[in-house]
């Protein structure tokens, strides 16, 4: 968390522009602050966050719709990971 954040009481995708992902059971993600999708198939999506990359596996997916700071995808989700690089 940024030490700004921090002392401001505020949450960190404010100033950090840290990626969030609510999930909403097993059918549907949304992902905040992403930057770019790097793969896409049925079976995983693959997105670059500033400083994560977010991996989402399961099937029948797809990127229902996408903004540049929100992406929603749908399908059955088995599983997001969180990459850090």
């Amino acid at each position: 968390m940024n030490p700004i954040s921090k002392k401001m009481g505020l949450q960190p995708d404010i100033l950090d522009g840290a990626t969030i992902v609510k999930t909403y059971g097993d059918e549907y993600a949304i992902i905040e602050n992403y930057k770019s999708i790097i793969e896409y198939t049925e079976e995983t999506i693959k997105l670059q966050g500033k400083h994560v990359k977010i991996l989402v596996c399961g099937n029948n997916l797809c990127i229902e719709s996408f903004e540049p700071d929100e992406c929603r995808v749908c399908g059955k989700i088995n599983d997001i990971s969180l990459i850090r690089f």
